[in-house]
């Protein structure tokens, strides 16, 4: 089994086909043309570069319906989904 992401993967991890068109300043129909076609190369450089935690596996960002934009749980990235003013024993203000 490969870790290669499929253009729908990458598409949908980017927020959708109007997000990923913003993010490359292109119409709609063309990023809908990359989910039947492939992403262009030069395209998918400047989302690698753009986006780089979408293609990382520590990263990956949730592409299943309705989850788009929103980063998988993992072992170093859970707590940084807690506000620090939630986490208990912590004074935000106590911070420079």
């Amino acid at each position: 089994m490969t870790n290669e992401l499929t253009a729908d993967e990458i598409i949908d991890a980017l927020g959708g086909t109007s997000e990923t068109a913003r993010i490359c300043q292109v119409k709609d129909p063309s990023v809908s043309e990359w989910r039947r076609n492939g992403i262009p190369r030069a395209r998918l450089m400047f989302l690698k570069l753009a986006r780089p935690e979408v293609f990382s596996s520590e990263g990956r960002l949730d592409p299943r319906p309705g989850r788009a934009g929103r980063q998988l749980p993992s072992s170093t990235n859970i707590l940084d989904t807690v506000p620090e003013h939630s986490v208990v024993g912590v004074d935000p203000r106590s911070r420079a």
